[in-house]
């Protein structure tokens, strides 16, 4: 294992940049950061969390709220981010008004960033933070070069001009409430048209006027729109909407979408990507991994076939066909002989292209002079040097040392097939194939003219990880933290303030530490991970001792420990199985394994908690992409007979149990959509008191605790509060910017708010820290 170290200090957040020429550099953590050296011991792990984009599914775990002004409360403390990772979640090529190109990328964070490259020399030029998002998926490049970028959170319109070097940001563009996230956008002519999650609905913003034209939510009961691609010219818009998929297109002279989605595949989830020629619309769907060609005249299907790519490219400079990927090879298409040619040149192993964009080299521009001197790939008027404008905070330029680039020649002296003495007397185009293979942000170049493939790594800025999973160590002195989409371990010392980050492990759902291990539900495959705190991590720590995958499970969503941690109880989320979430019982000592399927029919189990030899646990009514229309279900069992489990009727209807635990008293208390109950036996009635009357999200929405103060804890939709045992009088702490929450030794309370941990000292220990500082 090699372990790299670095001071302790503190972190300096940027400070709030304007809508124009704002530019940022992002800090990289000051904690130990515990790396693994030849991880082979968890290296699917690694492979799985390399394709952080797993936003394509169950868009709506997360509701995302629109940023507040920060205010500072007294006994609230903010302790800083905790994970830091490079993760581009998207990208696109393109040139400027001169021909120069740049590589655009969209780094996962909170916020989100938007860094640009040198095409040519491969440098950094900017980094611009993205605020008030976490991600971006919808790019594209207007007629002159200008890109323009979708945002989450707040339905953000931003852009970038590479030909006066000028970000800004142009506000919110959906007026509902429920548009939080742009999913994807297109430039046609003067028009950028957006679609967005959750309230699935359609603008287009003039970028001369700065009008938005609104289409309204495209179908009811549809909560995204996925793709887009217009045509300003011929009048006509085209969409995928999900989920169940539908594909839909507005003609010229009419006001609504008409269908034109085949029976066979409505059973999609959406089309993810679609790509418009003049002849043909290509819709890439999802989950079934197809591109279906449409007729654009008659929208019947004239072809179809199987890829891996995230999407296939434009039609090609020299107007022969378009390309993907399959099994990482790169493959050509030609719509007029339906061919499909197998390249023989190969992307790294596990990946496929996310992007394909084409370059032209030495491209002809209006009014061009001489290039006399220029190398092949100069164009007139390149920029060598990036422009720094005067006046703008936190401005530098950050130049990688990218690795010399892998060339692979090809295996086929003319990939094409073609004899060069047949080819067009007409000199082609030179052009060169260019896209992102992996989350690291790696770019592969293929030149069809010589069939050399060669790939380019950058060292991409990292970004503060928005959190997504806490837990308390057994002792309480410590603070475990993971991080949404991109992963990452971090661990807060409640004693010393110090951070350590450790890297390679997925996107958490639920852990629990007993016996100085960490059982930790990860996702994707509902696998369980067991971190041995006592030794080093690095190879086979954490180590994979259950993966549901193959019985249909996807997200392990409740971990427990059983008989002071001999076992450990498990809960999963299905996602194609016919029925359930499963109940998973793991032995510590014999390493063996006990599965019950479909344990709750068409639900998820999502909480868990023991007491003496029963076994409680809270359901979901989502499971499978679908809704069960039965309420959640509130259960117990004895461990030595689990499938003989009995149902607690709760005095009130609910969609999800989301958080179970046990008081000294022995008490159950729990939390049902926005209502706290509190249990003790089947003969004793259940008290209850409703905190919100509506809730989000299908898993994850409130945690309670038990305070050394004798209240019981919670934060539900972002709100914290306090609750009395006896009364069960309310006392609400905190009304937003409070997600997860655990307890240290001390008593106090821990949450995260975007990429932040913040600390809560409750008015009993206030006093005592005060006095123990003073020493």
């Amino acid at each position: 294992m090699k372990k790299i170290s670095t001071a302790m200090l503190a972190m300096v957040l940027a400070a709030p940049m304007s809508s124009v020429h704002a530019e940022e550099i992002v800090k990289k953590p000051m904690v130990e950061v515990k790396e693994q050296q030849g991880i082979e011991g968890i290296k699917d792990v690694v492979e799985e969390n390399l394709e952080v984009d797993n936003s394509e599914e169950w868009l709506d775990d997360i509701i995302e709220e629109k940023p507040v002004e920060e205010v500072i409360e007294e006994g609230y403390e903010n302790l800083g981010p905790m994970i830091f990772k490079a993760s581009a979640v998207s990208s696109k090529i393109a040139a400027n008004n001169e021909g120069d190109y740049f590589i655009y990328y969209i780094m996962h964070g909170s916020p989100a960033a938007l860094v640009v490259v040198d095409y040519k020399s491969k440098e950094i030029l900017h980094t611009f933070t993205l605020e008030d998002s976490k991600s971006a998926w919808g790019l594209d490049v207007d007629e002159n070069g200008k890109l323009w970028v979708g945002g989450s959170v707040s339905s953000i319109l931003y852009s970038y001009d590479p030909n006066e070097e000028v970000f800004e940001k142009h506000g919110a563009i959906f007026s509902n409430k429920s548009d939080t996230s742009i999913q994807d956008l297109i430039v046609s002519g003067n028009k950028v048209y957006a679609g967005s999650a959750y309230g699935g609905s359609l603008v287009a913003f003039d970028t001369e006027t700065k009008e938005i034209e609104e289409f309204g939510q495209i179908r009811k009961r549809k909560e995204f729109v996925k793709a887009i691609v217009a045509d300003e010219d011929k009048d006509e818009i085209y969409v995928s909407i999900g989920s169940p998929m539908d594909l839909l297109v507005k003609k010229p002279n009419t006001k609504n979408f008409t269908s034109f989605l085949p029976a066979k595949y409505m059973s999609e989830k959406y089309a993810q990507d679609l790509v418009l020629t003049d002849n043909y619309i290509i819709a890439r769907l999802h989950p079934s991994n197809m591109a279906v060609i449409f007729d654009r005249k008659t929208l019947k299907i004239v072809d179809e076939f199987e890829l891996s790519s995230k999407t296939v490219s434009a039609v090609s400079p020299n107007g022969e066909g378009i390309y993907y990927t399959k099994g990482q090879q790169l493959i050509k298409y030609e719509f007029e002989t339906k061919m499909h040619t197998e390249l023989g040149v190969y992307l790294p192993k596990g990946t496929e292209a996310i992007n394909l964009d084409f370059i032209v080299k030495n491209p002809k521009l209006p009014n061009e002079e001489g290039t006399e001197g220029q190398s092949e790939n100069t164009v007139p008027g390149a920029v060598t040097a990036p422009k720094v404008e005067s006046g703008v905070k936190n401005t530098e330029i950050i130049v990688p040392n990218p690795a010399l680039p892998i060339i692979v020649p090809p295996l086929k002296e003319n990939p094409n097939g073609n004899n060069p003495s047949e080819e067009p007397l007409e000199e082609p185009k030179e052009w060169i194939l260019s896209g992102m293979v992996d989350n690291l942000g790696q770019i592969f170049e293929y030149n069809p003219q010589t069939g050399e493939l060669q790939y380019h790594n950058f060292n991409l800025p990292e970004q503060p990880v928005e959190l997504y999973t806490l837990a308390s160590s057994s002792d309480g002195k410590h603070i475990y933290a993971n991080g949404y989409m991109s992963g990452g371990l971090g661990v807060y010392n409640v004693a010393t303030g110090n951070k350590e980050l450790y890297r390679n492990i997925s996107q958490v759902e639920s852990m629990f530490e007993i016996n100085n291990k960490l059982y930790i539900g990860a996702y994707p495959l509902a696998r369980l991970l067991v971190y041995d705190r006592s030794i080093p991590w690095g190879v086979g720590n954490p180590a994979e001792v259950i993966r549901m995958s193959s019985h249909g499970q996807e997200r392990s969503t409740a971990v427990a420990p059983y008989n002071k941690g001999k076992e450990i109880v498990l809960g999963t989320l299905p996602d194609t199985s016919v029925g359930g979430g499963a109940l998973v019982f793991y032995d510590t000592s014999t390493k063996k394994t006990e599965i019950y399927e479909d344990y709750i029919y068409n639900q998820s189990i999502v909480s868990l908690v023991s007491r003496g030899t029963q076994v409680f646990g809270g359901t979901s009514i989502h499971a499978n992409q679908q809704v069960n229309p039965r309420g959640a279900r509130l259960f117990y069992f004895d461990r030595f007979n689990p499938e003989a489990k009995k149902y607690i009727h709760l005095p009130f209807s609910s969609s999800m149990i989301t958080s179970l635990i046990v008081d000294k008293e022995n008490y159950v208390w729990g939390m049902a959509d926005g209502k706290l109950f509190k249990y003790k036996d089947e003969w004793t009635d259940i008290k209850s008191v409703e905190l919100l009357p509506l809730i989000s999200g299908r898993f994850r929405n409130a945690q309670i605790l038990e305070g050394v103060d004798g209240y019981i804890y919670g934060s539900v939709e972002g709100k914290l509060f306090r609750v009395t045992k006896d009364s069960l009088q309310v006392e609400w702490l905190k009304d937003n910017g409070v997600y997860g929450l655990e307890q240290d030794l001390n008593g106090n309370l821990y949450y995260y708010d975007g990429s932040n941990l913040w600390r809560y000292t409750i008015e009993k220990n206030r006093g005592k820290q005060a006095e123990s500082a003073g020493k």
